[in-house]
Formats: C-alpha cells, sequence, structure tokens
C-alpha cells in the first residue's frame, strides 16, 4: 500500500487549541444532556430492563441469507487485524465497496448487495470494531487515517488496483478520507448524507452543533456505553422507527433486520470500539481540505435528515472538481435503506455516465 500524498498531522496548532477547548466545553454540556436523558430512561423503564441484555451467541438467520453473499474474514497487511466483510460475485468483476455508518454494519447495503452483484463484485465491510471484526484498544486506534488505510488494504488485498467506493454517514467520512489519501485506488465515489470532513468543520454552525450533540455526548466516559447498550440495545428502535429519526418507509427495516444490528452490537466490545470513533474524530484531527479530489463524485442526500444540515451538501462541492449533488426529498439519513430503489437507480445512472473529457493540445 502506497503512503498516503498529504502530511495528514499538519493541522496548525492554534486550530488544535481552540478545538480542545471547544470541545471540551461542548463535551461537558452535552455530556450533561446525555447523563440526564440516561437517568430519565432508567427512570422510565425501571432497573430491570435498563440493565437487560439478551445473550445473542449466533447470528440471526436473514444475517445468514446467502442471498447478500458469503462471510469472509480478510487480516490486513498494514495493520495486522482482521475485518469481516460480506461478498457477493465473482472476482474478475469490477468492485464495489461498501462502507457502513453508525450504528450500522455490513447488513445496511443488503439491497444494494443484491442489485449490483449482477455486474460487480459487492463486497460490505464491518469496520474495525464494529461485530467480528478485530476490537482495538485504545482511541488512537480509530482516527481517520487508520480507518482509511483499512480500506486502502482491503481493496490491494482482494486484488484490484481500483474499486468503486460507497459510504454512508460515517463511512462516508472514512470513504471522503480515502479518496483523499489514496486517490489512486478510487475510480469513482458515492457518499450519502455524510459531508466532505471539511465543508463539516468549516460549516459547524450552532444548529449543526446541536444536531451532533451525541457526537460531543460520546467524549465522555462509560455514560455512553451504558445509555447505547441500555434495555438491549433499544436505541435501533428509537433510531431506525422514530417519528424523528425513522425511516420514511419503516418496512424497509423490519424488527428481524434491527436484531441483525442488536446481533452485530453484542459482540463484546463493540459499544465502546464504536463510540471510540467519535472520540478519535475529535481528539485526532486533520486538515483534509489542502487535496482537491478530482474523481468523480455523487453525493446522495436524503431530506430531511435530524443530524446533518442538508447545506453540508453543497459546501462539500468546494472540495471536488467533478462532483453531482442529489438532495432526495421524503427519505431519511438512512437513505439507502430507506429508499433504495431510487439509490439504486441513481448510483447505476452514475456508475455507467461517460466522463467527458476534453481533449488537450496533444491529442
Amino acid at each position: 500500500m502506497l503512503l498516503p500524498s498529504i502530511d495528514v498531522s499538519a493541522t496548525p496548532v492554534s486550530i488544535i487549541a481552540y478545538s480542545f477547548i471547544g470541545i471540551t466545553y461542548l463535551a461537558f454540556l452535552y455530556g450533561i444532556y446525555g447523563v440526564l436523558l440516561t437517568l430519565f430512561q432508567f427512570l422510565c423503564v425501571g432497573r430491570k430492563r435498563f440493565f437487560q441484555r439478551i445473550d445473542r451467541p449466533s447470528p440471526p438467520s436473514k444475517a445468514m441469507d446467502p442471498i447478500y453473499g458469503n462471510h469472509e474474514m480478510i487480516k490486513l497487511k498494514s495493520s495486522g487485524i482482521s475485518l469481516h466483510y460480506v461478498s457477493k460475485g465473482v472476482p474478475n468483476q469490477p468492485m464495489i465497496l461498501f462502507i457502513h455508518g453508525f450504528p450500522e454494519c455490513w447488513y445496511s447495503w443488503r439491497y444494494q448487495m443484491k442489485y449490483f452483484s449482477k455486474n460487480y463484485r459487492v463486497i460490505a465491510i464491518d469496520q474495525r470494531g464494529y461485530g467480528l471484526s478485530s476490537k482495538l484498544p485504545f482511541i488512537f486506534d480509530y482516527r481517520i487515517e487508520a480507518l482509511a488505510g483499512d480500506v486502502a488494504d482491503i481493496i490491494e488485498q482482494l486484488g484490484y488496483e481500483s474499486c468503486v467506493l460507497v459510504g454512508h454517514d460515517s463511512g462516508g467520512f472514512v470513504a471522503w478520507a480515502t479518496a483523499i489519501l489514496y486517490p489512486h485506488l478510487i475510480n469513482k465515489l458515492i457518499i450519502m448524507n455524510c459531508p466532505h470532513p471539511s465543508a463539516f468543520r468549516r460549516q459547524l454552525s450552532l444548529g449543526q452543533i446541536h444536531r451532533s450533540w451525541y457526537m460531543f455526548f460520546s467524549q465522555i466516559p462509560l455514560i455512553p456505553e451504558l445509555s447505547f447498550q441500555a434495555d438491549d440495545f433499544s436505541i435501533f428502535k428509537k433510531a431506525f422507527h422514530g417519528k424523528t429519526t425513522g425511516l420514511m418507509n419503516k418496512d424497509h427495516i423490519t424488527d428481524e433486520d434491527i436484531n441483525v444490528y442488536k446481533y452485530i452490537f453484542s459482540q463484546a466490545g463493540t459499544t465502546k470500539a464504536v463510540l471510540n470513533y467519535f472520540r478519535a474524530l475529535f481528539r485526532y484531527q486533520c486538515d483534509l481540505a489542502s487535496v482537491q479530489i478530482t474523481i468523480p463524485v455523487l453525493l446522495l442526500w436524503g431530506c430531511p435528515d435530524p443530524t446533518l444540515n442538508e447545506e453540508l451538501a453543497n459546501a462539500s462541492q468546494k472540495y471536488c472538481t467533478d462532483i453531482r449533488v442529489k438532495q432526495i426529498p421524503n427519505a431519511s439519513h438512512w437513505i439507502n435503506q430507506d429508499i433504495p430503489d431510487v439509490v439504486n437507480k441513481h448510483i447505476e445512472v452514475f456508475l455507467n455516465e461517460i466522463r467527458n473529457i476534453q481533449p488537450t493540445e496533444d491529442f
């Protein structure tokens, strides 16, 4: 794997100092807010339900359905960690690599896996810390350049020189970073409901800070883990079926589907590892704005999104030379599961698009 082409540690000291002060203040503020919400939940459901955890020694049958592909493990050459992934298609087909967001897993791409496996080898990973993938002990292990390095290793170790890279939510953040740090490995980039990292940092309004309150709540120890696991991971029902955050088409994530997510997060160490993503995001910042993304980019944005301001989609265009932004109304944050037919058609058109390159004087 080639090393990143930019210095990811080149964030000015002044920005780091101001960021540390701001993050500390917001972590304290939203930490109190999160603690109160957790206490309220404890009082509502009672001690027994609050600490209830159902034992899940084996995956639900729906997760093992061969229609989605084969379950495999891969040991990465750069870090030595192992990642779980699901693969469908044959090796001589071009590859589409899917990166899930929070709080999700490979299964969030099931609709896309079925649709695109006809013409592509489709790979959906569980990122480090999720499910059966390796759990690393330190927050430092989840910094963005390490996550992008995992993606680069997977592409090369599966025998590809490049691929189509797709990311949603925090997986979109990893996909953006991979395209910046390893542009030679990406043919086309598809992002769903995730702004360019620099657009997020530089457009962080008060409204967006409040929408992202859970990221700041995650900075405090222990309580976020307790809150996430409470009442046998009832957070999934709230996230996917809730009035504010849930899917428009709630039947696209059934209770059976939610059990798949609960199985993934029931694996020892997963909750802490997943929350360490947010802790590393703020504690180990790097400036990814110095390199313009020149590969073709498709940014799909489900509207309304209660967690991310729609203005961030337009702000992301500044960092790309060849980008299409599609804001899709009546779709939730979970766009790839909410309206899979619409999403799949947008992706298909983008993949079949022939790039219009103007000839130079040398031709």
